[in-house]
C-alpha cells in the first residue's frame, strides 16, 4: 500500500511538472510582439464592430463574461475576455476595429484562435492593450498604427466556424493592463490574482470609457 502509495505521488509529482504556466510559456511568444510606441494618444473609446453608434453598449450582444472558468486550451482556465457580437450585424462578415488608436503589436496563434493585440498610449503617457481573438482574416500587421476607423479583420461566419467543431463566430475581447506574458495569458490564467494583475473586466471598461 505504502509503495502504490508513493508510486502514484510520483506520477503527480511528475505531471505537475509539466502543467504550462504562463512564466514557463512566455518566452516562446515573445517573438511576435513588436515594441512600437503609439504616435498618437487615445481620445476617444469605441465598441470594435461597425455599428448604429459605436458609443452604445447596447450595440452589442455579449455571450460570455469575464472571469468564467474554460476547459478549452488548459483545462479550468479562466476567461480573460468577454465574447460578443454586434447585437444586429450589417453584414454577413463582421468586421473588427480598434476600440480605440494605437499600434499592433503582436499578431499571433493560427486559425481558429488568431489574434491582434494592440497597444494604447493614454493622454497621461500610461501604456494599456486591447486584444481581439477567433479572426477569421487579418488586414493589419505589427508596427502599424491604427484609429478606430481602421478594419483589423473580420470574424468568422456561422458556417465557417463549424469546420473547427465549436463556436468561434464571436469576438473575443480583451482589455489589458499590460502584455508581459506575450499572449499566453489568455489561456494560462488559473486565478484571481493572475486576473486582476493583468487584465481589466472588458464589459465595465466600456460601460465607463465609452462615454468620453
Amino acid at each position: 500500500m505504502m509503495i502504490r502509495t508513493a508510486l502514484l505521488g510520483f506520477l503527480l509529482f511528475g505531471l505537475q511538472q509539466n502543467i504550462p504556466t504562463i512564466d514557463k510559456d512566455k518566452d516562446r511568444w515573445k517573438p511576435y510582439y513588436s515594441d512600437v510606441v503609439p504616435v498618437k494618444a487615445v481620445s476617444g473609446w469605441f465598441l470594435p464592430f461597425e455599428t448604429t453608434n459605436r458609443k452604445d453598449i447596447r450595440q452589442v450582444k455579449v455571450i460570455s463574461i469575464f472571469g468564467d472558468h474554460r476547459d478549452s486550451f488548459f483545462k479550468g482556465h479562466i476567461h480573460t475576455a468577454i465574447d460578443m457580437n454586434p447585437a444586429s450585424p450589417k453584414d454577413k462578415y463582421v468586421g473588427v476595429y480598434p476600440i480605440a488608436s494605437g499600434t499592433v503589436c503582436s499578431v499571433h496563434l493560427g486559425e481558429n484562435q488568431r489574434t491582434v493585440v494592440v497597444k494604447h498610449r493614454l493622454p497621461d503617457g500610461k501604456i494599456i492593450f486591447s486584444s481581439y481573438k477567433h479572426l477569421k482574416e487579418v488586414y493589419v500587421k505589427n508596427g502599424q498604427q491604427l484609429d478606430e476607423h481602421t478594419k483589423i479583420a473580420r470574424l468568422f461566419t456561422t458556417q465557417e466556424s463549424k469546420k473547427y467543431g465549436g463556436d468561434y463566430h464571436h469576438l473575443h475581447l480583451e482589455i489589458r493592463k499590460n502584455f508581459d506574458d506575450y499572449g499566453c495569458a489568455s489561456w494560462l490564467t488559473m486565478n484571481k490574482s493572475q486576473l486582476d494583475l493583468r487584465f481589466y473586466n472588458p464589459l465595465s471598461f466600456l460601460k465607463e470609457h465609452l462615454k468620453s
